[in-house]
């Protein structure tokens, strides 16, 4: 985090000669301090690599259903090369199908599962962090689900095509024959935002009480504002959301999730999960509050840590930081509580997910691809 002025120039709290300086000498120390503040802030950002990002559509075989992702990839960007302007965003550095480093070595995968309704590049930022650290990140875009093409069919019943979708994409992945050279398939991990942390717990093995999650399934089929057509194509059906666990995911990294047990995962089911888990959300979050998901996790969950982002940080904490117009548009979702400087919980929301795959995968060195 960069340091505040007060804390460059100042000692015991008292700032050091200032009355004494002139004014020419003032604007030049403002000017100089306003530099390498910036440099800090990137400094912080920098890894050791550039975020490369392109867009990845296939068809199911099984299902014949189009899914889509945004992968975040370590890059190795061509001098001069302009970064991707993702609209309503500040603080992205990706270049666009920019070529993949060619280091020889096989990269941690981490596949992300945005909040209801959202889609994949609402996390570019945190793709970009592990990216320019040596991971690859898909950011998937949840089919019916996302903020292009939705339905209440997926956003509200079908919650188990989530997890089932991420299992797709990793063999995907693991069987592309430009990516999966790269991929290390001992070092696995996802992430989720929301309902995406959800999905994130159930595919690190932790279970849904059928009964619970049909008695949330029906509150939506019986919910006389869903359009007829759709509610009759909602099935009362927990078989599909039961043992989604993936033996390929070695740990999970949720931020706010939920809405836990309103969809049915208890204290018995979330037992069940079988990797580590880091659980952060905001103290402030109203949408999924963490008394009743992440702390409530955290006390079941074998192999959970818990960390709760202090002060007025509420939910929308862990998406892109927004521009004037991203801000002007979506205020709900881009205008955060005074005092919350979403960059810096950034950074610190990062380290965090580095900090813990890292040490989940026992931060193994990386192997060459083609071993």
């Amino acid at each position: 985090m960069p340091l505040a002025p007060r804390q460059l120039f100042s000692t015991h709290g008292k700032p050091m000669c200032w009355h004494a300086l002139s004014s020419c000498l003032k604007t030049l120390f403002c000017m100089v301090l306003t530099a390498l503040m910036g440099v800090l802030a990137q400094t912080a950002w920098a890894g050791a690599y550039d975020a490369g990002m392109t867009q990845v559509e296939y068809v199911d075989a099984a299902s014949g259903r189009t899914l889509s992702y945004m992968l975040i990839y370590p890059a190795a960007a061509a001098d001069g090369a302009v970064p991707f302007r993702m609209p309503m965003t500040q603080g992205l550095r990706l270049y666009q199908d920019a070529p993949a480093s060619p280091d020889g070595a096989r990269h941690p995968l981490v596949v992300l599962s945005h909040g209801a309704g959202g889609n994949g590049s609402n996390y570019a930022w945190l793709g970009q962090y592990l990216a320019a650290r040596g991971y690859i990140v898909a950011l998937v875009h949840h089919y019916r689900a996302n903020t292009y093409d939705r339905s209440a069919l997926y956003v509200r019943s079908r919650l188990w095509q989530r997890p089932r979708d991420i299992s797709l994409d990793i063999s995907h992945l693991l069987q592309d024959k430009v990516w999966g050279p790269r991929i290390d398939p001992g070092r696995i991990g996802v992430a989720g935002h929301s309902q995406g942390g959800f999905a994130a717990l159930w595919l690190g093995g932790a279970q849904i009480n059928p009964e619970a999650f049909m008695r949330y399934q029906r509150g939506w089929k019986n919910n006389p504002l869903v359009p007829a057509h759709i509610r009759e194509r909602m099935q009362v059906d927990a078989a599909p959301a039961q043992h989604l666990r993936d033996d390929r995911v070695k740990a999970v990294f949720a931020m706010a999730p939920g809405v836990i047990q309103a969809f049915g995962m208890d204290a018995e089911g979330l037992r069940q999960t079988r990797v580590p888990v880091h659980l952060i959300v905001g103290a402030a979050d109203r949408a999924t509050p963490a008394d009743e998901n992440a702390a409530f996790a955290a006390l079941h969950i074998p192999q959970a840590q818990l960390q709760l982002l202090p002060g007025p940080v509420g939910h929308e904490i862990f998406t892109n930081e927004c521009d004037a117009d991203g801000r002007d548009n979506y205020a709900e979702s881009c205008v955060d509580a005074p005092g919350v400087n979403r960059a810096d919980l950034h950074q610190t929301i990062g380290e965090a997910a580095v900090a813990f795959f890292e040490k989940a995968f026992e931060a193994q060195p990386l192997s060459r691809s083609n071993d």
